[in-house]
């Protein structure tokens, strides 16, 4: 964890700092170490989060675009069920930084604790995510040129296979200005790509813009296009009467 209450406030892990877990109220341990990011531990093998992960640089990085005290936010349920959210925007929506593998029972067990959240992935995890991902960005329909919004099935490659079926927007991370927003996947395994600048994504979510709405909506109405061009044609005048008309027995 980055934050720890030491005193009545809350601090980043330094040396020699003791603290409580803001989410349990146990004691916690400032590991300050050369090759870990400094972060704080409960004493023992004690995780008082199932859904903890071990965080990287790249957690960090993505955390501190965010005010503090929005960052590692405790979410109750109404049945007493509490986790740690990554961070939690002013308008409730709760940013979820993925970088390890993920359990198809959590995945969707997150989805469903969070009233409102979105996924960001790191898509540079693994070697080849990010080669297969474009390689499938590549071979999709595209739909829309500004925004960018491909059509692509969304079993093409591991990081789509992983995270095609969610319900909630999922952004990819390959490290650039640019994000990818995968919307939620359709019964027919087709899904949709968009391409999301950074920067705007940040801004949008810091300002309490409803950016998610916005998107979603953009995203449907480009399918909606997509849709009618590729419905059949209705036929002219002379094709519905070649229709209709019967058909000559073959002579021999």
């Amino acid at each position: 964890m980055k934050f720890a209450i030491v005193g009545s406030e809350r601090r980043e892990a330094e040396p020699g700092l003791s603290g409580e877990c803001p989410a349990c109220g146990k004691a916690m341990t400032a590991k300050c170490g050369q090759h870990r990011v400094h972060h704080w531990a409960h004493h023992g093998k004690r995780v008082c989060d199932l859904w903890f992960e071990r965080e990287t640089q790249w957690h960090r990085d993505w955390k501190s675009h965010f005010p503090k005290g929005w960052q590692e936010f405790v979410q109750h349920s109404e049945s007493g069920e509490r986790h740690i959210a990554d961070v939690r925007t002013d308008l409730g929506v709760v940013l979820e930084f993925q970088h390890s593998f993920l359990r198809k029972d959590e995945h969707e067990a997150r989805e469903k604790f969070y009233p409102k959240m979105v996924w960001v992935v790191d898509g540079l995890r693994r070697r080849r995510d990010a080669a297969q991902f474009f390689t499938a960005v590549r071979a999709g329909t595209f739909v829309c040129r500004e925004p960018l919004i491909v059509f692509v099935r969304w079993r093409e490659g591991a990081l789509l296979r992983d995270w095609g079926e969610g319900r909630v927007p999922v952004y990819f991370d390959f490290g650039t200005p640019v994000l990818w927003r995968l919307s939620s996947s359709r019964p027919h395994g087709i899904t949709y790509l968009a391409s999301v600048s950074k920067a705007v994504f940040l801004q949008a979510h810091l300002q309490g813009v409803p950016f998610e709405e916005m998107c979603t909506k953009l995203v449907e109405r480009a399918m909606v296009r997509h849709l009618i061009q590729q419905a059949p044609q209705p036929l002219s005048g002379f094709e519905r009467y070649m229709a209709r008309r019967p058909r000559a027995r073959p002579r021999f």
